[in-house]
């Protein structure tokens, strides 16, 4: 063989080997990069919710339960109530609670209706408010908390109702009313430590913020309830809120406006029956027209953010049934050292990613 047939082949060697070299990084890309922030599940304020299925999302004075990697979502349903009539006038709609599940908190299933109204009993003379549920350990029980809500003749009277269930998306059975140290007045929340204690947070008819330990199996309360937010002058508190982050605890409660939106004050303490300190308002522009209902903590990320309420409003502001009134899901900036807390306004945000990562600058209302 000649040289310049060797060389040929040599050549030819050299065009195959690039060829197939290239082939090679074509099937074996390499790892994947991580996927764009703009790519990750986003929760869009001023907008309509729907469920999984295409339906609007009907889930309000709502709060958020993990179990394991899934969220479980508890409100009150508003179908049919469309100027959202509370007291014994609102009863007569019948709505009841309903859940939702999510993996994400952004794509939420329907679970359905986890407590509907019995055919009678003082139970369906009022109208029912602030879902809120515990899991047990020691009973592997899920535990509800909710207050029925009654004006006859004027006069309101508020009883807090405990259920139970054996799973998170129900349905739950009705213990019965509970008897706790404080005047109840409304709105509720629940609360558990990392030691396993559980809290309720409630309120008087003095407008005043009480927390109360509950009983080992969550069922009741049990010694005496602690003052956190105290009303006066031009204070009064509902809408109350609890949760554990960067080590202190939190407890937070609007005022008390009915449907109208309202600032969000709050207090800081270092162990779940206090003392608290007052720090003053953690909202602006009366929570950006709304109404807390919740706190809700993300371990992964160590983001909480508030779940607050439009009432009446939709994603441009005009105004809409009370089952179409539109969420506003806030994440909560705080400093452990100066106690100083702040709800974020933004548009969107993404759940899964810190706060350093997040796709969208803060904005103010109004802006796009």
């Amino acid at each position: 063989m000649n040289r310049r047939v060797l060389s040929i082949a040599a050549s030819l060697a050299g065009i195959f080997c690039q060829a197939a070299q290239a082939q090679a990084q074509k099937a074996s890309p390499g790892p994947t990069p991580p996927p764009a922030a703009s790519a990750a599940p986003m929760i869009r304020n001023h907008s309509v919710w729907k469920d999984t299925k295409g339906n609007p999302i009907d889930c309000h004075e709502g709060a958020i339960l993990r179990v394991d990697a899934r969220y479980y979502w508890y409100g009150r349903s508003y179908h049919g109530n469309v100027k959202g009539i509370y007291g014994t006038g609102g009863a007569k709609f019948r709505c009841g609670l309903n859940c939702y599940s999510s993996s994400n908190l952004v794509d939420w299933t329907f679970e359905g209706n986890v407590l509907s109204y019995p055919d009678s009993g003082w139970i369906t003379e009022g109208t029912w408010h602030r879902p809120r549920v515990l899991f047990n350990k020691k009973t592997s029980t899920y535990v509800l908390w909710f207050f029925c809500l009654g004006i006859p003749n004027g006069k309101p009277w508020v009883k807090d109702v405990v259920a139970v269930s054996n799973r998170p998306s129900g349905p739950f059975t009705i213990l019965g009313d509970r008897k706790t140290g404080v005047d109840a007045s409304g709105d509720l929340a629940l609360f558990e430590d990392v030691d396993g204690q559980g809290y309720l947070a409630n309120g008087d008819w003095g407008r005043n913020g009480f927390i109360q330990r509950l009983t080992a199996d969550f069922r009741d309360t049990t010694g005496a309830p602690v003052k956190v937010l105290p009303a006066g002058g031009h204070h009064s508190y509902e809408g109350l809120s609890m949760a554990r982050y960067k080590g202190k605890y939190l407890y937070a409660g609007s005022g008390v406006a009915g449907l109208d939106p309202s600032d969000t004050t709050y207090a800081v303490a270092d162990a779940p029956m206090g003392p608290y300190t007052v720090k003053g308002l953690m909202s602006e522009q009366k929570t950006w027209s709304s109404q807390i209902s919740s706190f809700c903590h993300i371990p992964e990320t160590d983001t909480l953010f508030a779940l607050c309420e439009q009432w009446l409003t939709g994603p441009d502001g005009q105004k809409v049934t009370a089952e179409a009134s539109t969420q506003l899901w806030l994440p909560v900036s705080f400093d452990p050292v100066t106690g100083i807390a702040r709800m974020q306004y933004t548009r969107q945000w993404a759940p899964r990613l810190p706060q350093s990562q997040q796709p969208a600058a803060r904005e103010t209302p109004g802006t796009k």
